[in-house]
């Protein structure tokens, strides 16, 4: 079972990454960033799909290994992403920022289980 949820992990990760590489007009009306610039597009493309990429290489790692130190990769992506979000909501208070808090801290538990069911060898 956490196999299959870590490669479900990865390859919705790898679908967000090819959605911030090749179709970015719609990942923007979903998740909000835009680019209005080739600068723009390029630095959303190498940031932004930079963590999806990473996110999967260990998810999917992780699964086909059976290994849960390979977890430590996303999980450490999703622990930083809460953490901005939750420094963006201290500044702001804007109520849209919880719903994305709340799919990290669910994934991150959800993984750290994962990582736990697989085991860690030395």
């Amino acid at each position: 079972m956490a196999r299959g949820f870590l490669a479900l992990a990865g390859v919705l990760a790898i679908g967000l990454w090819a959605m911030i590489w090749f179709d970015q007009p719609r990942f923007a009306a979903q998740l909000g960033p835009s680019a209005t610039t080739p600068l723009a597009a390029a630095t959303l493309r190498a940031d932004i799909g930079g963590f999806f990429a990473a996110w999967a290489i260990g998810a999917l790692l992780a699964a086909w290994r059976a290994e849960g130190r390979y977890v430590l990769m996303p999980m450490l992506l999703l622990g930083l992403a809460f953490l901005g979000r939750l420094y963006s909501f201290a500044l702001t208070g804007d109520a849209a920022i919880l719903s994305p808090m709340a799919i990290e801290a669910i994934l991150f538990v959800a993984m750290l289980l994962a990582r736990r069911a697989l085991g860690n060898p030395a």
